[in-house]
Order: structure tokens, then sequence, then C-alpha cells
């Protein structure tokens, strides 16, 4: 066979030879980068909609109970932290007001139900009974302004030889009670728990 033929049956077999990869067509970069973002994206949907449908099932288990008790659990945490920080704030201010006003000997502020909310109270004091006390004396007070037709009790004053206690609604929620001594200025002492309760009303809101 001449050798131009040979030649020319070769450069033919080479034409014709199937590529590497089988019957699959090469592709070009921007091809194969086209193709291969559809993937991706698949994948990111995919997970997407795993963590979204997991979030979904948590917040529908959370309010699916007739009771909703675990939403009622997460609120009762959150009240408890905020009235924990609230009584703290409380007992901090009166801790000041006895500090740095003159002649009061010490304060406490109680509820309507003669439960002591904070207290700073000169040794010896029983916080549970002066609270207790507070609470009946602003009571009977209210009692005996109604019946004399005073008007609103804006506060009850016990003077003693030992000096004044004196008691004053703090918003409608608690009773401050304040002790002084003897030799305290009224108008002074008065002005300084005006000042006191200003402070405190709103922390107990």
């Amino acid at each position: 066979m001449p050798l131009g033929k040979i030649i020319k049956l070769i450069k033919g077999g080479f034409k014709k030879q199937p590529s590497k990869s089988g019957n699959i067509p090469e592709l070009s970069e921007a091809q194969a980068s086209a193709t291969s973002m559809p993937m991706s994206t698949e994948l990111d949907e995919t997970t997407s909609a795993t963590v979204t449908e997991n979030f979904s099932y948590l917040i529908s288990s959370a309010t699916a109970s007739s009771t909703n008790e675990p939403l009622a659990t997460i609120s009762a945490i959150v009240s408890e932290g905020r009235n924990m920080i609230n009584i703290s704030m409380l007992q901090e201010e009166l801790q000041n007001f006895v500090s740095g006003a003159s002649e009061v000997q010490g304060a406490a502020l109680v509820s309507p139900d003669g439960l002591a909310l904070a207290s700073v109270l000169p040794g010896g004091m029983d916080e549970e009974r002066t609270a207790a006390m507070s609470a009946s004396m602003l009571s009977l007070g209210e009692r005996i302004g109604h019946e004399l037709v005073r008007g609103v009790v804006e506060r009850i004053v016990v003077e003693g030889e030992k000096g004044y206690g004196v008691l004053v609604n703090c918003g409608s929620d608690a009773v401050l009670l304040v002790l002084a001594g003897s030799v305290v200025k009224q108008g002074i002492l008065f002005l300084e728990i005006k000042r006191a309760v200003a402070k405190l009303t709103p922390l107990l809101g």
C-alpha cells in the first residue's frame, strides 16, 4: 500500500477517535460552570427548606398545646427575671434614701397585703411584723379619714418620744414607711420622703 494512503488513513482514524469521556461531549468552561450552578443552588434551597421546616415545627409545637405551657414557661421566666431586677433596684434606692437623708433611721416598702418588698430597718426590728403593721395602719388611717370626711389621706404620722414613723402611699401598689429621729425637722423629712416616693414609684410599674 502506498505510503500516502497509509498516512491519510491514520489521520482519518484520529479524527474519528471518541473522546475519553465516552458518549458525553466535552463542555466548555462557561458551560461547565453554568451546569454546576443549579446543583449548588439546589443544595442551598434544600438546606434552607429543611431549616425553615424545623423552625416552623418548633413554633407550631410551642403553640399547639391548648394550655400554651411552653410559652407560659418562657413568660414566667422573663417575668421572674424582671421582678428580681426591680426588687434589687428598689432595695438599692431605699438604701440610698436612708443613708442620704438626715436623721432617717430606716425605711420599708410594703405591699397593700402587708408583705415587705424592700427594707432597710434598724437592728432588732422584724421585717415581717413591721410590714404587716404598716399595711394595717394605712388601712385604719384611710378608714378614719373616710369617716371624718377628710378626703384622701396623704400621710399617717406616728410621733413618739424617740422619733417619728411616717407612712405614705407609694403609687397604688406599695406603701412607704419611714422611721426618723426625734430631732428631725418635719418639713425637711416630708420633702425627703416626697423625693423618695418619686424615685421609687416608677420602679414598681
